[in-house]
């Protein structure tokens, strides 16, 4: 029996080890809003779990005007934005102010074995994106209605583990960042990105001409 309930310890020691290897709230959805916020602050521990955040302020639902902030945010108002993906998203604003230092938020974990991607949604406006100190090559990918896709492939992490980091420097806006996920699928060439949109183009095109030249039908009271 005591060897049985110590193998059961052992397995959930094993068990833990592995989940903390792995990276944690890559979507932000497990921040921690009610009663945490004072003003419109908020500590990075329950803005950003999982997170190292590096920044002169950390606000909710707003942000520095002069700059150098990581903020929280979701649809509630009065400075509500369109979610990109679930309740919460991060908005990293960049400084000119030479006497604030780059903002940056990061955290260290393991890169699954097999990943041969990384893909963010949001928007980059200058943000430096490291691994392990290692530059990430991001590329868009797709679009929607209020954010770009980004990938950037990162197979020669695969299984290793280091500090994703998204940066900042002074000078650089920034942008928006939600909904960071690792893949098992390779980076789509840029010149398949660019045929995909060329071809939806053609598609819309094509499906224009096709009604102006078809005849008109009275639909009015079909069922």
């Amino acid at each position: 029996m005591k060897t049985q309930i110590k193998l059961v310890i052992a397995l959930l020691s094993v068990a833990r080890i592995g989940f903390s290897q792995g990276f944690v709230n890559l979507d932000f959805e497990s921040a921690s809003i009610a009663g945490n916020v004072t003003g419109n602050e908020i500590t990075a521990t329950n803005a950003f779990p999982g997170w190292t955040v590096s920044a002169h302020y950390i606000y909710y639902d707003d942000t520095s005007l002069s700059g150098g902030s990581i903020s929280i945010f979701d649809s509630n108002p009065p400075y509500s934005l369109p979610p990109i993906q679930g309740n919460y998203f991060a908005w990293l604003v960049g400084s000119g102010n030479l006497l604030l230092s780059p903002i940056s938020i990061g955290q260290t974990g393991l890169v699954p074995a097999g990943t041969q991607s990384i893909s963010f949604w949001g928007t980059d406006s200058g943000m430096q994106i490291t691994f392990a100190g290692q530059p990430l090559n991001f590329i868009q990918t797709g679009s929607a209605a209020n954010y770009n896709i980004y990938t950037a492939d990162i197979s020669a992490f695969a299984g290793q583990t280091g500090q994703l980091l998204f940066t900042v420097p002074l000078n650089a806006d920034g942008g928006f960042l939600d909904n960071i996920q690792f893949s098992t699928s390779a980076v789509p060439e840029p010149s398949m990105f660019a045929l995909t949109a060329l071809g939806g183009l053609l598609l819309g095109f094509s499906r224009r001409k096709s009604e102006f030249n078809s005849p008109t039908i009275n639909t009015r009271g079909a069922k």
